[in-house]
């Protein structure tokens, strides 16, 4: 069984959506995003890693960087 979340990016639609606003369907085309899971365990690191993304504007992993060299 697939686990499936939904994310909408960006500060102004995140508001609308805490403050119970619908999203033109040009904000969903562009800021909601799908991803989905092959366990349980998978979605929940996905969410913590999420959840400590929050706040920044910009991130590098460099361990992928490493690997493209």
């Amino acid at each position: 069984m697939k686990h499936k979340l939904s994310v909408i990016f960006g500060e102004d639609q995140a508001h609308k959506i805490y403050n119970n606003q619908l999203l033109s369907d040009e904000e969903l085309e562009i800021n909601l995003k799908k991803y989905s899971f092959n366990s349980l365990e998978e979605k929940s690191a996905f969410i913590k890693g999420m959840n400590e993304a929050l706040g920044w504007n910009n991130l590098c992993i460099p361990e992928l960087e490493f690997m493209k060299k």
